[in-house]
């Protein structure tokens, strides 16, 4: 289902509930499900070598998240990803250069997901610092605004 028909169905659902509830229930779906992403620095990595990054998704609103969400390591080029998490499916898109991880829904507010995602970086490099990015993906998340995160990767 697209973005934008998903979004439509969750707004569809909550004035349903609405209408039902009464006002009470409004202040439930206007809170919402809210993603907040962190991915700290992976430990620096020699040119060939492999290193971990752990980037996590809190859910900082008031309600589960009521769809899938799909968390995305974008690497920059020279690296590729795998991953894995143990509240999620994760895979590596073609390429290599991002790993995506799909978390059911249902992550009830307070609670987080870490994935573990092996990065690796080709032979040959220069000593450099390389950028990547972790961004979640939740439609309605009332503040996109923290759902994503830089991070860098140090070659040595």
């Amino acid at each position: 289902m697209s973005r934008l028909l998903l979004s439509r169905a969750l707004r569809a659902a909550c004035a349903a509930v609405l209408l039902g509830a009464g006002p009470a229930a409004a202040d439930v779906c206007a809170a919402g499900a809210d993603l907040v992403v962190s991915a700290a620095d992976p430990a620096p990595v020699a040119d060939g070598g492999s290193t971990l990054l752990n980037p996590v998704v809190t859910n900082a609103g008031g309600t589960a998240t009521a769809v899938p969400f799909t968390l995305y390591v974008h690497l920059p080029p020279g690296v590729v990803g795998t991953g894995k998490s143990s509240g999620a499916t994760c895979a590596t898109l073609p390429h290599g250069h991002t790993v995506a991880c799909t978390v059911p829904a249902g992550l009830a507010p307070g609670a987080s997901v870490t994935a573990e995602v092996r990065i690796s970086v080709a032979s040959g490099m220069d000593h450099e610092v390389l950028e990547g990015n972790v961004e979640a993906a939740l439609p309605d998340d009332p503040t996109p605004d923290n759902n994503s995160r830089t991070f860098k990767i140090t070659i040595i």
